[in-house]
């Protein structure tokens, strides 16, 4: 009975609360916090956020184990920091204030162009040093709320700051929205533009703003999720380069991928090899056959050896020919 009457806890009780809801037993008023919780704020939705929040730990643990021997440990470690800053952020939710829940929100926007920006620097050597400029851009996204607290009074987010935490989830988004992750990238595009709007939106009501934070809470703390069933999702390579090359470019997103297929294609056309390595994969230039057994060995080399920045040399597997079909790799 607890989990239905809460589905109606926005209808608590209350000067206007409906007949029904007044004619309700004291106790399942209070089992369903009919009698405590500020309109639209604590109910199911939140329930869901914090059930699905928690839940999260699973795929951003395996993303850690998946990612702990390459340059992008430090990008997962942002995004576990920005997970827990959404938890702080509902944990705000139980304040009666609108500016302390605007602030854990933002708090949270911030730390999530974070981690997106720290994909950006996930290349050895320097992905440590990267972390620098990172938390320099933490810093510059929370001095409105640094203000705040230090002079004490009430300031408002400036556009300015907006447009900045504003810019590295766009570039998060895009960076990642050709990838097998793009419906973890436009969840997470949709969650915080909600955000976004309920920070902005000052001429709104309390109890629609609130309203708004609680849809785009839902949508980012199920971006985990999500991001875990695409990347585990059904899915064959024709061959071992493309097995190598799909999971590099799903993980460091169109940025670092563009501009090693662009390295790669410079070295076979030094090498005098009939291929071009493909947004989907490697493709046989028109015309030319499949390479043999050594210039395919040679090929995978290839990629492994632009790939080491990235990759620790425990992460790297032994070299195996290209494989699969010939006709998969003739598509240009």
């Amino acid at each position: 009975m607890v989990s239905v009457f809460s589905v109606l806890a926005p209808l608590q009780l209350a000067a206007n609360a409906p007949p029904w809801v007044r004619r309700l037993p004291a106790k399942v008023r209070k089992a369903c916090l009919f009698d405590s919780m500020p309109v639209g704020i604590k109910g199911c939705m939140e329930t869901l956020c914090w059930l699905i929040l928690v839940t999260a730990v699973y795929p951003l643990l395996r993303a850690w184990q998946a990612n702990r021997r390459t340059s992008l440990i430090q990008a997962a470690h942002w995004a576990i920091v920005a997970w827990g800053a959404w938890g702080v952020a509902l944990g705000t939710a139980w304040s009666s204030s609108l500016s302390v829940v605007t602030a854990g929100s933002y708090i949270g926007l911030c730390l999530t162009g974070c981690a997106g920006v720290a994909v950006l620097g996930a290349r050895r050597p320097g992905v440590s040093a990267w972390n620098f400029v990172v938390v320099a851009l933490l810093a510059v996204d929370l001095l409105p709320l640094a203000k705040e607290v230090l002079t004490a009074k009430a300031s408002h987010l400036d556009t300015l700051h907006l447009m900045c935490v504003a810019a590295t989830i766009v570039v998060t988004v895009l960076n990642y929205l050709p990838t097998r992750l793009a419906p973890a990238a436009l969840l997470l595009a949709a969650g915080c533009g909600l955000v976004f709007d309920a920070l902005v939106a000052d001429s709104d009501s309390v109890n629609r703003r609130r309203r708004i934070l609680e849809i785009g809470w839902l949508a980012i703390v199920c971006v985990p999720w999500v991001a875990y069933w695409s990347m585990h999702g059904p899915g064959s390579a024709p061959s071992e380069f493309d097995r190598l090359w799909l999971d590099y470019r799903n993980r460091f997103g169109l940025v670092w991928a563009q501009r090693l297929r662009e390295q790669f294609n410079r070295s076979a056309a030094h090498a005098g090899w009939a291929v071009v390595l493909r947004w989907q994969g490697l493709r046989l230039l028109p015309g030319a056959t499949l390479p043999g057994s050594g210039i395919q060995e040679e090929i995978v080399a290839t990629l492994r050896s632009l790939m080491k920045r990235f990759r620790s040399e425990e992460d790297q597997p032994a070299p195996t020919e290209m494989g699969g079909p010939a006709e998969g790799s003739k598509r240009t």
